[in-house]
């Protein structure tokens, strides 16, 4: 087959650089969470220590299952983490099993619920392979 060279049949027109009308903002440029925790989530882990290594300031609401894996409002589906361990959990790179593992076994049977018990020890490991050590 022979290729044959494309070729504009109208000519391009020229737009000016300034704009009729300003460009719309819809909403404040301010860095918002993905899934912000819920009034009862947020409740729950006020006062609480960070539970890898206790620090009780700037703890946060950390879903043990994220609401775009078909996590739920509930107070159960998260445990309080400092902001370097939440980063860490949500990068995969916090083995979160070996802290939450027996006090917390509410939040890993709810975790359980929702992805199944090998996805929760995924999730909860930070290991996304089967075999990955």
């Amino acid at each position: 087959m022979r290729r044959v060279p494309l070729r504009r049949t109208t000519r391009l027109r020229r737009h000016g650089l300034a704009r009729r009308t300003e460009l719309a903002r819809g909403g404040s440029l301010e860095r918002s969470a993905l899934a912000p925790a819920s009034p009862a989530q947020r409740a729950k882990v006020a006062g609480q220590r960070c539970v890898v290594c206790g620090a009780a300031s700037r703890c946060d609401p950390a879903h043990l299952v994220p609401r775009s894996l078909g996590g739920c409002p509930s107070a159960e589906c998260v445990v309080a983490l400092c902001r370097a361990h939440h980063r860490a959990y949500d990068l995969g790179e916090l083995d979160l099993l070996p802290h939450v593992e027996p006090a917390l076994r509410r939040e890993v049977a709810h975790a359980v619920m929702h992805l199944g018990l090998i996805g929760a020890l995924r999730r909860l490991t930070g290991r996304r392979t089967v075999g990955e050590e």
